[in-house]
């Protein structure tokens, strides 16, 4: 989620931006309202995440003004990013679809926030964000087939050989 600045570092110090959303919990077909608050900003690459994956996951839904959808992993909707340099602010809202199979127990929303071409954050991210325990994007359901090999031992006794 590194923009490409030639001959520019990311800022060391704490972003001044948080991740703001609208719900504590996710589940099928309910969208979810995603801000980033702080100060006007230009840029941004937006992304929800499970733990231990850069896989994007979900979808965006409608682009925000001066904002587009940006494939990642094959996904054509699985992050924003800024269409131009204009301002965006702690008023622009972003709508998350979780996915409709496969969901992980946890997500967070990460980004890179840009205030200009030489100033910008990697790693912001929200609260950790659980699936409510009824969702069903999770629970899919597998068929195990069990085999049982039962295998029968003979004592067998052949002429001078005893076993």
């Amino acid at each position: 989620m590194t923009p490409v600045h030639m001959g520019v570092q990311p800022q060391s110090s704490p972003a001044p931006y948080e991740i703001q959303v609208d719900a504590s919990s996710f589940m099928n077909s309910q969208t979810i309202n995603v801000q980033i608050v702080g100060p006007r900003y230009r840029g941004l690459l937006l992304e929800a995440r499970t733990f231990g994956s850069i896989a994007a996951l979900g979808s965006w839904q409608n682009p925000a003004n001066n904002t587009k959808f940006l494939q990642c992993a094959g996904n054509p909707k699985g992050a924003i990013t800024h269409s131009n340099t204009e301002f965006k602010t702690s008023l622009t809202t972003y709508t998350w679809l979780p996915p409709t199979s496969g969901c992980p127990a946890v997500i967070t929303f990460m980004a890179t926030v840009t205030q200009s071409r030489e100033i910008y954050w990697l790693g912001v991210k929200s609260k950790v964000i659980r699936r409510y325990s009824k969702a069903t994007c999770g629970a899919e359901k597998f068929t195990w087939t069990v085999v049982i090999v039962t295998m029968s031992f003979h004592l067998l006794l052949l002429p001078g050989y005893l076993y």
